[in-house]
């Protein structure tokens, strides 16, 4: 019988992705300027514009304005962002990094981390990063260290 555990944690950083966003939309800028006499052209940069202005606020949102929440692990259950995650419904648990390592919980027929089960620690991570370990070895979920991908 485990005691319940809570741990401060966050979204993770997601500067690469804000990064790549602002290449693209200074690059599809550019083009945009020298095709005004081709309207495909013109129109087509104007779409992955406006796609990757969508997609560089949701990164800069989840970045830097996104509130720190609570993880709750339980005798066979996790609760992460108000979400109540059964043992028995993660396929695999993987951790991303060694420095401010960023851990995703993939449920059973997902091949992509969901949004809402990427996190990274607060404070404290190797603490909190012991305890899932202990919490996955007394349910039988596989955790493992390996690169994974999310959403935006």
């Amino acid at each position: 019988m485990m005691r319940e555990v809570k741990h401060f944690v966050k979204s993770p950083s997601r500067i690469g992705t804000i990064i790549g966003m602002i290449a693209i939309i200074c690059s599809q800028s550019i083009l945009v300027v020298r095709s005004s006499d081709q309207i495909s052209v013109y129109y087509a940069s104007l779409t992955v514009i406006l796609l990757c202005l969508v997609a560089l606020l949701l990164a800069l949102y989840r970045t830097f304005f996104k509130k720190q929440t609570e993880l709750c692990l339980s005798n066979d259950q996790i609760i992460l962002n108000g979400i109540i995650i059964n043992s028995g419904d993660i396929k695999l648990i993987m951790i991303k990094g060694y420095f401010k390592p960023v851990i995703g919980i993939l449920p059973h027929r997902r091949k992509i981390v969901p949004l809402d089960m990427v996190f990274r620690y607060s404070n404290d991570e190797d603490k909190g990063i012991t305890e899932l370990k202990n919490w996955a070895n007394m349910n039988n979920v596989k955790m493992v260290n390996k690169l994974f991908q999310t959403w935006i």
